[in-house]
């Protein structure tokens, strides 16, 4: 998808996320023997995007709803930023809280414009300004503003619908946004699609993001940390998509996650992380003699042409040498690439559409960094799994030591208050 806009905006975006508290969080709606959401505590780091999953009726929803007041929570306090919002104006509160659904909820009956310019407009922006913005918030989706600034939802497809309900939720800049399953009516290439930009929003913009999904796969993939929820939003385990993957609480948190935790486990590694392996490279300017030489010691049947700035330009082999009579321009086979910002399952399915089975990995400025195979790639899964398991024992043995300890010490001071 397009990058574009993105400096801009980071420029101009001057808000960054914000703290978020839930404290004994409940809701009752009348007539009900039992609560929908039962003191619910969470703290959310600024910045990081928390994932609330579990199964349909367990209250997630409601429970993000709770947060902007767009369901009044019965008992509890939210805390954003250390201020209990539950005391102030609700419209006020949505105002600074960004809110995506399902289906866009974008306004039919107004443009693309004007449904980004909503929130700014309430909050007493200049019309030079509204319009700055919405330019802004189209460019940095991923959608040109010239194009689809005067269209109407209608005239939009699903995955742009999508895309035109983040950008007005981030229009006026909150350092919180809510999320409600917003890529769950949309096809699963094009759900895939979003889920990349708003990782790539994300690292843009370091909203705090609260996201709703009953899919694990995308929790996994979207979230810094996750949180499944049980009936009524308790809590079964709240960690890292790894340690949830290395070692799931129990039984339920297990069966929800599903079984295959080595295939989920390449949505959320990312290249950078893994181990990849070097293969010989020469220079664009290099001469076909050196090239020779540089095969024969490597004892390879191919090498990995770089151009001026090191970036991957073709693989060459010992035949393509031979005709190339001093001229590497039109010699040599095109080279398959990922940055090291891809998942490892990006990087698998690269690998598997490659006809030979390998690609080259590049850095941030398409720099050559390393090449991955299926081997490479399902060793680093491997051992990372390892790892992920000795972690998952070691921090089980921690509290099983820390139960012991505070078993023993209730024991020792109920015998030193006993009779003598």
């Amino acid at each position: 998808m397009a990058d574009t806009g993105t400096t801009s905006t980071t420029r101009a975006t001057g808000a960054t996320g914000a703290t978020i508290e839930l404290v004994d969080l409940s809701k009752r709606y009348p007539g009900s023997r039992q609560p929908s959401v039962d003191s619910v505590n969470m703290w959310i780091n600024a910045g990081e995007t928390v994932v609330l999953v579990g199964p349909s009726g367990c209250g997630k929803s409601t429970t993000l709803k709770m947060i902007n007041r767009l369901i009044e929570p019965s008992s509890g306090s939210i805390r954003i930023n250390g201020e209990d919002v539950t005391r102030i104006d609700p419209v006020k509160l949505r105002r600074k809280v960004g809110y995506a659904i399902q289906s866009s909820g974008l306004f039919p009956h107004m443009t693309v414009a004007q449904n980004i310019a909503l929130v700014p407009r309430m909050v007493g922006w200049s019309a030079s300004r509204i319009k700055a913005r919405v330019a802004e918030m189209l460019d940095l989706v991923g959608l040109d503003p010239g194009e689809f600034r005067d269209r109407y939802p209608r005239q939009l497809s699903g995955g742009q619908q999508q895309r035109v309900g983040v950008a007005r939720a981030l229009a006026a800049d909150p350092p919180v946004l809510l999320m409600d399953e917003p890529f769950g009516a949309v096809d699963p290439i094009t759900r895939d699609h979003l889920q990349d930009e708003l990782l790539r929003l994300q690292r843009e913009l370091h909203k705090t993001i609260v996201f709703v999904t009953h899919d694990f796969d995308e929790a996994i993939k979207l979230g810094d940390r996750i949180a499944i929820l049980r009936e009524r939003s308790h809590i079964a385990q709240f960690d890292t998509p790894e340690a949830i993957l290395a070692g799931p609480a129990d039984d339920f948190v297990s069966g929800f996650a599903g079984a295959g935790a080595a295939l989920k486990r390449l949505n959320v590694t990312r290249l950078r992380d893994a181990e990849v392996t070097d293969c010989p490279t020469v220079d664009v300017g290099d001469p076909p003699q050196r090239i020779l030489d540089r095969l024969r010691a490597s004892g390879t049947d191919e090498v990995l042409l770089l151009d001026r700035r090191g970036r991957p330009f073709k693989w060459l082999r010992r035949g393509d040498l031979t005709g190339a009579k001093g001229s590497l321009a039109r010699a040599g086979t095109p080279v398959g690439t990922v940055t090291g910002g891809a998942t490892l399952r990006d990087a698998l399915e690269a690998v598997l559409t490659d006809s030979a089975g390998r690609v080259v990995v590049t850095g941030r400025h398409g720099e050559y960094t390393g090449v991955v195979d299926v081997e490479t790639l399902l060793n680093s899964v491997r051992g990372l799994l390892e790892a992920d398991r000795l972690d998952a024992v070691e921090h089980q043995h921690e509290l099983e030591e820390a139960r012991t300890g505070q078993t023993q010490a209730e024991q020792e001071g109920g015998g030193a208050e006993g009779p003598a």
